[in-house]
């Protein structure tokens, strides 16, 4: 599987702007800490973005690391602002989201070639997540499925995968999960990076949820570590509880984030 671990590497070559050895490409480790504001926080029924003054301030920590059996990321983003979650529930100044996403490489743990086509390795996932939000009943769901790593030009990590999914408020229902990072993309001198975390899943009550996390940012000083940029979130389902009919929010977010 060494064309897999190469995958790997370059996902981490793209997070970090660092070189793994080749002897240490299935292993590695990546941490972030991102700090996100904006003023567009709209009342949001499924994750509790919405504030009372529409100002939301997010900090998130992120893991991603490499290992003989797989790999595992870990997000935990926090909250802040004046009523989060309102208008659905008030009286809070924060809340937060933990998911915790291993998968298991069938590649790695069999020592055989699991690649065809653009296809380059199967794993087993699992993601966990756990929220504040709603405080009268916290979120909380299980997800289990098979993930498949892609090589596509011009992107340095391409995963997608479909689960099984099982939450406190829809029972037996789907995940179909994608996780996309670009090479960084150089304009005059500057290097881009562009990422996408696409989660679209089914519910017995809103129909097909669609939310998609893009993200846009610079190499400030030509260094990975640090990038500045935008976050657009955009979020998509049946039954809007305030006012009926179809729900649409589009959420900008200015963004800084560090790469250890």
């Amino acid at each position: 599987m060494k064309y897999r671990h190469t995958l790997t590497c370059a996902a981490a070559i793209g997070l970090t702007g660092a070189l793994p050895t080749a002897a240490h490409c299935a292993d590695f480790a990546v941490n972030s800490f991102s700090v996100l504001g904006t003023t567009q926080a709209k009342p949001d029924a499924i994750y509790g973005y919405g504030t009372g003054n529409e100002k939301l301030l997010t900090y998130q920590f992120e893991h991603f690391s490499g290992h003989s059996w797989g790999d595992v990321y870990f997000d935990a983003e926090v909250y802040h602002g004046r009523d989060v979650g309102s208008p659905f529930v008030t009286g809070h100044s924060i809340q937060n989201l933990l998911v915790l996403n291993p998968r298991l490489s069938l590649g790695k743990i069999t020592g055989k070639d699991f690649s065809f086509g653009p296809v380059t390795d199967v794993s087993l996932i699992s993601r966990w997540e756990a929220g504040s939000y709603p405080n009268d009943n916290p979120y909380r769901s299980q997800n289990y499925g098979v993930s498949l790593n892609f090589d596509v030009p011009g992107f340095s990590y391409f995963e997608s995968g479909l689960l099984y999914r099982n939450t406190n408020f829809d029972k037996r229902t789907w995940l179909w999960r994608s996780v996309l990072m670009s090479k960084p993309v150089e304009v005059f001198s500057q290097k881009l990076h562009f990422n996408l975390l696409s989660l679209v899943s089914g519910s017995q009550n809103n129909g097909t949820e669609v939310f998609e996390r893009g993200e846009m940012l610079w190499e400030v000083g030509g260094k990975a570590a640090y990038q500045l940029g935008l976050r657009l979130e955009y979020e998509t389902y049946k039954n809007d509880p305030i006012k009926g009919g179809r729900y649409q929010r589009w959420l900008p977010m200015l963004m800084f984030k560090y790469t250890l």
